[in-house]
């Protein structure tokens, strides 16, 4: 329960200091933006926290089923809290520079804007 603890307070920590200015706010967007599909807020926002340069982030698990690829050996999950079936638990995700290709992997689809967008977006 510790962990859990640890991981409830260390998203306390950063959601009061991502709402603190406008230029943290958009460091957290940046990453938000890499998962908004995927991922509820919560989940973004402990992302952020322990991995901001995290660019696809998936359980060890859908790493090796659905890619084909190995998260490497002592490689640090970033942890979230899954409180499903009302239980809390957590579980662990992993950034793709954590993993490795292996003979069947399939290319993971890493979203990015193109630059002809950019200065609309501004």
């Amino acid at each position: 329960m510790q962990k859990w603890q640890t991981i409830s307070e260390l998203a306390a920590i950063t959601g009061a200091q991502i709402t603190n200015s406008p230029e943290n706010w958009q460091q957290f967007l940046t990453t938000a933006a890499r998962f908004y599909k995927a991922y509820d807020f919560s989940d973004q926002l402990l992302i952020y926290a322990q991995r901001p340069n995290a660019t696809a982030v998936l359980e060890l698990e859908k790493w090796n089923r659905q890619f084909g690829r190995w998260v490497n050996t002592g490689a640090t999950g970033i942890a979230v809290m899954d409180e499903a079936y009302g239980k809390g638990r957590l579980k662990h995700y992993f950034d793709i520079a954590d993993t490795h290709t292996t003979p069947v992997s399939r290319p993971v689809p890493i979203w990015s804007m193109e630059s002809a967008y950019t200065e609309r977006v501004k």
